[in-house]
């Protein structure tokens, strides 16, 4: 079999993994106004089924460059097969644990058996796998939801799960010889606590926690996070690779994929809520409505990776982000409507799909390749993470606005214009780093 068809067949078998992974995420997404009548419960307690996963999945990311050198390629594939195969039984924590599994693995092995001329196509294979699942979610979501029980959801998964795992066996590498390193139980302890308690404070921000309580929250984090950066200093075998933060660059492009991640699934959870709360869509019409700006997220991102290795490649990330900061500054004066709602994403999507992975893929390949796992772990752990801040802040912002009135309508529209205004803060911290990223690499060739 040919090396490089080789390699698309493995990037699309562990792909696949976590596409399944945000087809259910995103489908969920569309399915919460549905659950929370069901379940009696506002969109602060009922979004924890997607920040939960997200946390799940942000802690065993880490591991994966232990993981990645501990065991072989195609061992961790059925891993995490095998946990997605009981997402029925076990739920969606546990479907976090397979997606924090698979996730690092495809953009380890694209950058461990791609050549340099062709990794940033690679990269965009790899990403528009995962990028075209948030085209299909909601629309599967909506269509599901709207004539069948949502349990529906995860049962008709199975047998796209069996035909990836044989496609995985038959498909999957294995270039670097597995390693007997011990495991670090301290950095990993640390580490979760950091994680866990920083979101809880940042939640605690809109859900009217005590003084107190996000005092502790506080030291919490600041006193885990500290002792993990002390206790990883000198380890021969750290659980991260805390000298990559010494790297301006690597620090400028993390800051600004973290934030867009972000952007990404407050986004992927305000428009499908926002649609069907405020303007009374159903839920296979909202799926219907963000499916052209999904579309157009998996197609440019295809694209952008080709623009990536045949020309400049911060042109496209530059554009992409620029395109965002501009569409959030567009957003604050433009009426909300369902039809400014669906351009609004869809430009958003395209810029997205012009930055997201080529700004990964930079990032990573100016490292070495001893250094690029531990990078691509760092960053897959951002992604997880950003996204569970992203999706539990959406909806807390939402969940404070509505709390506010008694019209439902009045207050997800309140909720929305408050997270517009965040979400272009934010987009606009993106495109200084971007742009303080470039003037250095300027500086540094003058």
């Amino acid at each position: 079999m040919n090396q490089n068809h080789r390699l698309i067949r493995s990037i699309f078998a562990i792909g696949i993994l976590s596409f399944l992974e945000i087809v259910i995420e995103t489908a969920l997404n569309i399915a919460f106004p549905q659950l929370m009548m069901e379940f009696h419960l506002g969109p602060a307690t009922i979004q924890w089924l997607t920040t939960g996963y997200m946390l799940v999945s942000t802690v065993i990311v880490p591991f994966g460059s232990y993981l990645r050198k501990r065991f072989r390629a195609v061992g961790l594939f059925r891993a995490a097969v095998a946990n997605n195969f009981t997402l029925l039984l076990c739920g969606r924590l546990l479907q976090g644990v397979a997606n924090g599994i698979s996730l690092p693995l495809m953009f380890s092995i694209i950058l461990e058996q791609a050549s340099k001329k062709k990794v940033g196509t690679f990269m965009g294979i790899g990403t528009l796998v995962i990028a075209f699942a948030p085209a299909v979610g909601p629309v599967y979501g909506g269509i599901v939801v709207n004539y069948l029980p949502w349990q529906a959801l995860f049962a008709f998964i199975i047998p796209v799960i069996i035909a990836t795992w044989l496609l995985g066996e038959t498909s999957i590498s294995q270039t670097v010889k597995p390693q007997k390193i011990p495991f670090d139980y301290q950095g990993a302890v640390t580490l979760a606590i950091f994680l866990v308690s920083t979101l809880f404070l940042i939640l605690g921000f809109t859900s009217h926690n005590k003084i107190l309580l996000q005092l502790i929250l506080a030291l919490l984090a600041l006193s885990s996070g500290s002792l993990f950066v002390y206790l990883e200093r000198k380890k021969p075998h750290a659980l991260l690779d805390m000298t990559l933060f010494k790297r301006k660059h690597f620090d400028l492009f993390l800051t600004a994929f973290f934030l867009l991640q972000l952007l990404s699934l407050s986004m992927s959870f305000l428009i499908p809520n926002v649609l069907q709360m405020a303007f009374k869509q159903s839920t296979a019409t909202a799926g219907l409505l963000i499916l052209p700006a999904a579309i157009v997220d998996a197609l440019v991102s295809a694209i952008a990776g080709v623009i990536y290795d045949k020309a400049n490649p911060r042109l496209p990330i530059i554009i992409g982000v620029g395109i965002i900061a501009a569409t959030f500054l567009v957003a604050q004066v433009v009426k909300p409507s369902i039809l400014s709602l669906v351009a609004i994403y869809i430009i958003f999507m395209l810029g997205l799909g012009m930055s997201y992975s080529n700004i990964m893929t930079l990032s990573l390949e100016q490292l070495s390749s001893a250094s690029a796992n531990d990078g691509n772990v760092l960053y897959m752990t951002a992604q997880s993470y950003s996204g569970a801040i992203g999706t539990a802040l959406a909806a807390s912002l939402l969940g404070w606005a509505q709390a506010k009135v008694s019209s439902q309508e009045l207050g997800t529209l309140n909720g929305l214009k408050l997270n517009l205004v965040v979400l272009l803060v934010i987009g606009l911290i993106i495109l200084c780093c971007i742009l303080a990223e470039a003037f250095l690499k300027r500086v540094a060739k003058d």
